[in-house]
């Protein structure tokens, strides 16, 4: 197993890729934190997993949150040796259509989350000896969308912050590695809530999607969030051992 004996913890893990993560995880060794604001999410994944899961009520903006799962991965473990960034929100809106309040949101939860996250676990990750820090990204870090300013601008601070931390640990002789992953558009519960009502728009619109990747042409698919999870266990383990500060896409050549 890549992950025997490991200390995981996955955010946003109550459903779509960060469920498919933590289930991944769980399965090649890890004991996973499975950490959401969906309590009851975040407990029916912890008991599926048994005696591999446990489940943390979490809000990623909240700072007095990253201090309470910190103190308490401490206790329980004294270590964290895989961090998974991967709660976060989307939604349309352009320049014209969106408000103060609508652009700061997604920044808290989609950005600054990341910094309380890495900050506050830092002490906990420096003692595994070799730790990894993946951050969810998306497509959308990489290439802009005018629909979506400010999630576009909390995924390229994401980004940056990958690879700021990826320098600061490596350069103060800490063997923790950050990373991130890029997805497409993934098939997950809350994107197959937005398709559309009647059968004919949902297909229209994944048609659509489908389009958007390269590898749909070939595939007929767009992306699932079990592909998403394998490259997070890659950067994850041993496997990528000499790697830090990169993007990884998964995305079909969307990116391309």
């Amino acid at each position: 197993m890549k992950l025997a004996g490991k200390v995981a913890l996955v955010t946003g893990a109550a459903g779509g890729i960060g469920a498919a993560t933590a289930r991944l995880l769980a399965s090649e060794g890890a004991h996973v934190i499975c950490a959401d604001l969906a309590r009851a999410g975040a407990e029916a994944l912890a008991g599926e997993l048994g005696e591999r899961g446990e489940a943390a009520l979490l809000d990623v903006a909240s700072r007095d949150d990253w201090d309470r799962l910190a103190a308490a991965i401490g206790k329980r473990h004294g270590r964290l040796d895989v961090l998974v960034n991967n709660a976060g929100i989307s939604g349309m809106g352009d320049l014209d259509s969106i408000d103060a309040a609508f652009w700061e949101r997604f920044q808290r939860i989609n950005g600054d989350s990341i910094f309380h996250s890495v900050q506050t676990m830092a002490s906990l990750l420096r003692a595994s000896g070799h730790a990894s820090v993946v951050n969810v990204g998306s497509l959308l870090a990489l290439r802009a969308n005018p629909a979506l300013p400010a999630y576009c601008a909390s995924k390229a601070s994401l980004r940056a912050q990958t690879k700021a931390y990826a320098l600061h640990f490596a350069q103060g002789g800490d063997y923790v590695r950050v990373n991130a992953v890029h997805p497409g558009s993934t098939l997950t519960p809350m994107m197959e809530a937005n398709l559309g009502e009647s059968e004919e728009e949902r297909a229209a619109n994944y048609a659509r999607r489908v389009a958007l990747h390269p590898l749909g042409a070939a595939t007929g698919r767009i992306v699932l969030p079990e592909d998403v999870a394998k490259a997070v266990l890659f950067l994850a383990c041993e496997d990528s051992a000499f790697i830090t500060g990169i993007d990884l896409p998964v995305d079909g050549g969307a990116s391309l």
